[in-house]
């Protein structure tokens, strides 16, 4: 199939698909083309170029599924948001999820709808901090509690090498103490190299601004405050991933990075 071909199936496709869903007593396409008005109908045309185009570069999508009910629901609903964006990068993230759906249609369909509203909600910012906290999970947690754990080690051997050394030069300490504190420099070094992310000028952020889109995040259940019963640490200071986030991350990363 020439690629041309390709494009006018999409392009086709998708104006039959306009008149053929009912929304409210109305066929899309007069609720989209006419309407809505100019605006929404080049939001809507601007989607559609996308998404022909890239029909043209992936020989993986399966067009028998553009028929199937799952389909045709979830293109009415990116349609839907589809409209009430300007933002291109949102526009990639639905292209990705319709191509990706008509390739290997989704298992778990019913979260889809949840994963566009955040797609459509979320600011750029919100899922690149998002994005870059993929990193603070359980497994992380544990390899700050290593840190912590060699650190308790090193000072002991610290203190009981002090207390030998005024009986006799060398302390039997003084090899274990060495061993441990390389462990904790390589340890400390592996954390340190993540907690950029943990900083709002990282993203070129305010403090304020940096916290207000944590705590949106820890509203959509998308981020956990797991480091508050850390001495020292204020609420929302240290955020981690939910599995939730995880899996959200997982749907858009052909976009997130």
């Amino acid at each position: 199939m020439k690629k041309i071909d390709k494009k006018e199936i999409i392009v086709s496709t998708a104006k039959s698909i306009f008149g053929a869903i009912p929304f409210g007593g109305t066929a899309l396409n007069e609720l989209f083309f006419e309407y809505n008005g100019q605006i929404k109908q080049k939001r809507l045309n601007k989607f559609v170029e996308i998404l022909a185009d890239n029909f043209t570069q992936d020989s993986e999508i399966n067009l028998e599924n553009i028929k199937t009910e799952n389909f045709n629901d979830l293109f009415e609903s990116v349609l839907r948001r589809v409209v009430q964006t300007k933002s291109e990068l949102k526009l990639l993230r639905f292209k990705d999820i319709l191509i990706k759906e008509l390739s290997q249609p989704s298992e778990h369909y019913e979260l889809i709808d949840h994963y566009l509203d955040l797609i459509s909600n979320l600011t750029e910012e919100e899922i690149t901090i998002l994005y870059n906290h993929r990193h603070f999970t359980i497994e992380f947690e544990e390899e700050i509690d290593k840190l912590n754990s060699l650190k308790d080690k090193m000072n002991s051997l610290e203190q009981q090498m002090k207390k030998e050394t005024i009986i006799i030069n060398e302390s039997k300490f003084r090899k274990p103490f060495d061993i441990t504190k390389v462990e904790f420099q390589k340890q400390k070094e592996y954390i340190d190299s993540f907690l950029k992310y943990k900083k709002a000028e990282f993203y070129g952020l305010t403090e304020n601004n940096f916290m207000f889109y944590k705590q949106r995040l820890f509203s959509k259940g998308l981020l956990i405050d797991n480091r508050m019963n850390r001495i020292g640490n204020l609420p929302f200071g240290h955020m981690g991933i939910t599995e939730f986030g995880i899996e959200f991350i997982e749907f858009i990363k052909n976009n997130a990075e």
